[in-house]
């Protein structure tokens, strides 16, 4: 069987290699380009079992390696290649999207980043959230690359060996693969595909988030989603954290005018005489030659040459234009006015501003809030565990929860499962799921203590064996003491002392799952 596998993944290979090499035939790259792009497509195709095994959700390998394949034969028109000796001049690569342009280190990690970067585009965002836009764009983006490229990163066919140096933002990575766990692979990448302004992914997340885990997580989530979105985003942007600054201080003002509702009401009142006055100028002109000749002249002074307007007609359907923005205002004076449109706007007004204040654009609590997202998280796994009677899944949520325990905290290195505050929430998270594993008879019991069996299976969240269906469990007596010994297959990975004052039966060696 095994020998059968072999040849079919060889095939494949062979496969995706010839389409490849197809491409690389009509690309004048240099050699050691091309033979840089083969090595890459071998390091993924070695390593991609592993990395599907550990993480879960992640692309369909075929999917991933033709999605390459299109972004080297029609994106990427020249690929450079540098020696370590001038790194100093590049970041470890840069991409130039207008001139297909890559230029990177010799190394098979950089030249993925680079290629899938150079495809990525801004995100398609409602008109009416176009402020979250490059937020969202920047989060989504920055995080399914290193999520994608993870697969060389962190992989070699081997083993999992997570290489925190090459984490290009630890914050954000550990942000966004909470985020492919809370709501989904496929809604995230669709999310990215998607073309249409008229889709509104945020609120698609919400309702499925809502009909997962109730409103109030999907709520939370969603804030969480926005607030990572915008404070990572203007981290790296200043002109982008200045817009947020401005955006909340205006908000505030709107929102304490709005308390005064006597004196908001007569300065909407009086903003819309004044554009009911300028409507009136407008159709004025319009129905007066000499009035139109005279506006015309006046705005072509003051205009710079690339700006100025070429004839009557033009400055006519200007005037058009500016007086349905003139109408379109009145009609938002008015909606205002309106008892219920005061209402809606003070509350619209208030929801914002709480929301900003919440924003910390000067990231002086990131690891409180990132805490508050982990237990969000695994809350919701709970939730998840609890409903699922699936046995394949139950199994999928052993792989997500060890996963999720390895992910990078912060530059120290800091594991999740090494948090103190996280453990209480792993304890509980890792009990469930023995529990339904123990109700869906899917693991075998290796004694009838369930407190030595949870000690002994609870190890292997911080074990780094990649397939679980391969581990087998042996318990020993040493010098009164009792063991557990894992194996991977026949090798021996891991031993490790089990701690009870009760004499108990034990089952000499066992799989996992039964």
């Amino acid at each position: 069987m095994e020998k059968k596998e072999s040849k079919l993944k060889k095939i494949h290979l062979k496969d995706y290699t010839n389409k490849l090499e197809k491409v690389l035939e009509k690309k004048a790259f240099s050699l050691q380009t091309k033979n840089l792009l083969l090595s890459m497509f071998y390091k993924i195709e070695n390593a991609y079992k592993d990395y599907e095994k550990t993480k879960v959700k992640v692309s369909d390998k075929g999917q991933f390696l033709d999605y390459l394949t299109y972004i080297i034969e029609n994106k990427c028109n020249e690929i450079e290649i540098v020696n370590f000796e001038e790194k100093e001049n590049i970041n470890n690569y840069s991409i130039n999207k207008e001139t297909g342009k890559i230029t990177t280190l010799g190394n098979e990690y950089y030249i993925l980043n680079a290629i899938i970067e150079i495809a990525q585009e801004p995100l398609c965002i409602p008109e009416e959230e176009t402020m979250l836009q490059m937020p969202i764009s920047y989060f989504l983006n920055t995080g399914i690359r290193m999520h994608l490229a993870e697969v060389i990163r962190d992989f070699n066919g081997w083993s999992w060996d997570i290489v925190q140096k090459e984490i290009p933002n630890i914050e954000l990575n550990l942000v966004f693969q909470t985020f492919i766990y809370l709501m989904g692979y496929e809604f995230i990448i669709e999310w990215i595909k998607n073309e249409s302004p008229l889709v509104d992914c945020l609120i698609l997340a919400y309702e499925n988030l809502k009909q997962e885990f109730g409103e109030e997580k999907a709520k939370q989530a969603i804030e969480f989603f926005c607030k990572f979105s915008i404070e990572l985003y203007a981290k790296q942007n200043k002109e982008e954290k200045s817009i947020w600054e401005n955006y909340k201080k205006e908000n505030t003002i709107e929102l304490e005018k709005l308390d005064n509702k006597k004196e908001y009401l007569e300065e909407i009142t009086k903003q819309k005489k004044k554009y009911t006055k300028q409507i009136e100028k407008i159709d004025k002109m319009l129905n007066n030659k000499t009035e139109l000749q005279k506006e015309y002249e006046q705005r072509n002074e003051k205009l710079p040459n690339k700006e100025k307007i070429f004839s009557i007609r033009h400055l006519i359907n200007r005037l058009e234009i500016e007086r349905q923005e003139y109408v379109d205002k009145i009609k938002e004076c008015n909606n205002l006015i309106d008892p219920k449109g005061f209402v809606t706007r003070k509350y619209e007004v208030n929801k914002k501003v709480q929301f900003l204040k919440k924003l910390d654009l000067e990231r002086k609590n990131t690891r409180k809030s990132l805490l508050e997202l982990c237990m969000l998280f695994l809350s919701c796994l709970q939730i998840k565990i609890a409903k699922e009677q699936n046995k394949q899944e139950i199994i999928s949520y052993f792989y997500i929860l060890r996963y999720y325990r390895f992910l990078t905290f912060d530059k120290e290195g800091t594991a999740l499962k090494d948090i103190e505050k996280l453990k209480e929430s792993f304890e509980k998270t890792i009990q469930l799921l023995l529990e339904k594993a123990q109700k869906l008879d899917l693991i075998d019991n290796i004694t009838i203590d369930q407190d030595i069996n949870y000690q002994i299976i609870h190890k292997l969240f911080d074990a780094k064996m990649i397939d679980l269906n391969n581990i087998v469990i042996e318990t020993k007596i040493e010098n009164e003491k009792l063991y557990a010994i894992y194996y991977d297959t026949n090798i021996i990975e891991n031993k490790y002392e089990i701690h009870s004052d009760k004499t108990v039966k034990l089952k000499k060696r066992v799989r996992l799952f039964i």
